[in-house]
């Protein structure tokens, strides 16, 4: 198989230009991700700020926002809980420069940028100098991976730690202090996605069964593999099994916590504890659309003219797929065909998550992108090696979908964002903080395009830097000030619910009001500011 050996060429691909095209290409990803990363999005998701929040305190604290002793897992909102890796990334660049989107988002701008080398290397390892940079270039560009990059979702870590795992696996199969290094991050996977107990385990499980049926790897090697590989995530393991079983019982060490979430409804997202017939087809149903058919996703994972991968890589993604598990069952070499076996199964993971977990979208099943944007690059070195005029064809192509991508991400996506990253509602939090005369304030939960008073709550948290020591009622300063206790001072309401009490229950305090929320309100009204979509208003003497 010519495509899986290394390229021997010399004139353009000659040793000195590769070099100067792979740190091109990562200086051009590490530029687009860097560009206003901390304004486009512009604003914060609730989910970025949760993991951020708990970040901050576990930089000054050593706990989350709730008083918890570095845990392994983030009770987040109680009912739904948080993986935590992402959140431990931010604390060292928050103890260096403070706490802002800055020092938030730049863990993912960083790891997604070292990504983009390991697509090289994994390409380079199994294909060949030219697949690997034209790997390399399609993810500099991919518009998954440059989305994920620019928000702090704490699941958005899962596919680069297990890329870097798997380049260490393949490593390890000629240099075994590479394989047991790579069970150190397959175990890490646990902290960044509770997907990982289902994927990654079975991941290594089948890859190790054929390792050893082929004679790769001994037993003892597969043993030692399998100890430091449950070392690194059986506090994570812990935690999910308590949680399964209904422990009732928070486990608490001097290194770490393992808590227990008595309200948690995340078993739900899991076919396997649910299973239906009807869920599974839903299942694939929604794998394939958002995958392969690059349907439209919600506003945080894509652009729907463009699609996580651009709708010009399909065609190459299944000629890619197609012809590399032809050729991975005609092979005859045991070393080639256990490499090749090892992306195949990353591919075939990436769909078995896709089958159990609950109606996928792109962030749920981020890591089957990896292996199909390797597999593109080789289906388009299948395609150009056979028409050779086609060259010129796919680079038009995806220059001018990159091109329209980024003029779109930075001109109509960065205004749009405003709305769904929170922007106007957070500058209205924040006025209305700084108003010193208001001792209490009564925050909507109506953020415009969701109703979410679970969502205002840690978005003000965020934008007002609410201490977690004052939260837990500790101590009665935040940000430098002194105020009344957190639950007298901030109150999350839904004013279409509460419209005939919240004359009384405001009293002197402060409104924050989204617009559409003014038809719930039957009394007289001043209004203090205006911000955006947002009022601050206090009741009329």
């Amino acid at each position: 198989m010519n495509t899986m050996t290394q390229d021997t060429s010399t004139g353009l691909w000659n040793s000195k230009n590769r070099k100067i095209f792979f740190w091109s290409i990562l200086a051009l990803a590490m530029i687009l991700r860097c560009i206003r990363f901390a304004t486009v999005p512009d604003g914060i998701n609730q989910d970025e700020a949760m993991g951020a929040v708990d970040a901050w305190a576990l930089s000054k604290y050593g706990t989350d926002r709730y008083g918890t002793f570095l845990p392994v897992h983030f009770t987040a909102w109680r009912y739904s809980q948080m993986n935590v890796l992402l959140a431990y990334c931010m604390v060292p660049f928050i103890k260096l420069f403070g706490f802002n989107t800055v020092t938030v988002r730049l863990p993912m701008v960083l790891i997604s940028s070292g990504a983009v080398a390991l697509v090289y290397l994994v390409g380079r390892k199994l294909f060949s100098e030219r697949i690997a940079l034209v790997a390399m270039l399609l993810t500099a560009v991919n518009p998954w991976q440059f989305m994920q990059s620019r928000w702090s979702l704490d699941c958005n870590l899962f596919p680069h730690i297990f890329l870097l795992g798997f380049y260490l696996l393949l490593l390890g199969l000629e240099k075994r202090r590479y394989l047991y290094l790579s069970m150190v991050f397959f175990g890490l996977t646990f902290y960044c996605y509770g997907i990982a107990a289902y994927s990654v385990t079975a991941f290594l499980f089948v890859f190790f069964i054929w390792c050893l049926w082929k004679r790769r790897l001994k037993f003892r090697e597969g043993l030692l593999c399998a100890l430091i590989f449950t070392v690194v995530a059986l506090p994570e393991v812990i935690v999910l099994g308590i949680n399964a079983v209904h422990f009732d019982r928070t486990i608490s060490t001097p290194l770490f916590t393992m808590p227990y979430f008595p309200d948690s409804v995340r078993s739900a997202d899991i076919l396997l504890l649910n299973f239906s017939f009807a869920q599974l087809g839903k299942n694939a149903w929604a794998l394939f659309s958002h995958v392969f058919l690059q349907l439209p996703d919600i506003f945080f994972n894509s652009i729907p003219a463009f699609g996580p991968l651009y709708h010009v890589s399909i065609p190459f993604v299944f000629v890619g797929i197609i012809v590399f598990t032809i050729q991975l069952f005609r092979e005859k070499n045991i070393e080639k065909q256990t490499q090749m076996l090892a992306l195949w199964g990353f591919l075939v993971t990436g769909i078995w998550v896709g089958l159990i977990t609950y109606e996928v979208n792109i962030n749920r099943v981020n890591i089957i992108f990896y292996p199909i944007i390797l597999l593109c690059a080789y289906g388009i070195g299948l395609a150009v090696r056979k028409w050779k005029k086609l060259w010129p064809v796919v680079v038009a192509a995806y220059g001018i979908s990159s091109i329209l991508f980024f003029g779109t991400y930075f001109t109509t996506y960065a205004e749009e964002s405003r709305e769904y990253y929170n922007k106007d509602f957070m500058e209205a939090v924040a006025e209305a903080d700084s108003l010193e005369e208001y001792e209490s304030l009564y925050i909507t939960g109506n953020l415009g395009w969701q109703f979410n008073r679970d969502a205002t709550e840690i978005l003000t948290q965020y934008v007002c830097k609410i201490d977690a020591q004052y939260y837990q009622g500790k101590s009665n300063v935040s940000n430098g000030r002194e105020l009344p206790a957190y639950a007298d001072r901030y109150h999350y309401i839904y004013p279409e619910q509460q419209a005939a009490e919240l004359v009384e229950m405001v009293g002197d305090g402060l409104l924050v009001l989204y617009q559409g929320d003014l038809q719930y309100i039957d009394f007289s009204y001043d209004v203090v500011d205006t911000v955006g979509d947002y009022l601050l208003l206090t009741v009329q003497n």
